[in-house]
């Protein structure tokens, strides 16, 4: 990965983590003027707000995680085995919150539809890790030899 698109995604992603905090004051009103707009019964506000606020923490740790991988890329050391631990921690967030808004869309439906992206996420970066496990191990098998 050119080191430009390393840094254009890593501005991307911290955006994307400089979002989430407002986002967490925020989401009680932006979610009360969603539920009224839509003309939605209280318990709608109460699971859209529930799951938005359980679903923030691996969304935190995901954004980290991510812009750890980038960071490494930018020093030229994509293939560490950090970037793969840190692959699996992005994966089982997205399956958090898969797990989570599949709960929350029994009540509001449409959170099925993220639950089913989160999945189709998990599985996309778990592959993805395995190639970047088995890179590092082909790196570092080269590595010793002369």
């Amino acid at each position: 990965m050119k080191k430009g698109t390393a840094v254009a995604l890593s501005a991307a992603t911290a955006l994307c983590l400089a979002t989430l905090v407002p986002l967490l004051f925020f989401a009680p009103q932006l979610t009360h003027w969603y539920v009224s707009l839509r003309g939605m019964q209280q318990r709608f506000y109460t699971v859209i707000l529930t799951a938005f606020y359980v679903c923030a923490a691996p969304a935190a740790v995901a954004l980290f995680c991510l812009l750890g991988i980038l960071q490494n890329i930018r020093r030229e050391q994509a293939f560490a085995r950090i970037n793969s631990v840190r692959m699996a921690i992005v994966s089982w967030c997205c399956m958090a919150v898969a797990v989570v808004t599949c709960v929350a869309g029994f009540t509001y439906m449409p959170f099925f539809l993220v639950a089913a992206a989160m999945v189709f996420i998990f599985l996309i970066v778990r592959v993805v890790r395995g190639c970047f496990v088995a890179a590092t191990a082909l790196k570092e098998e080269n590595s010793l030899t002369i």
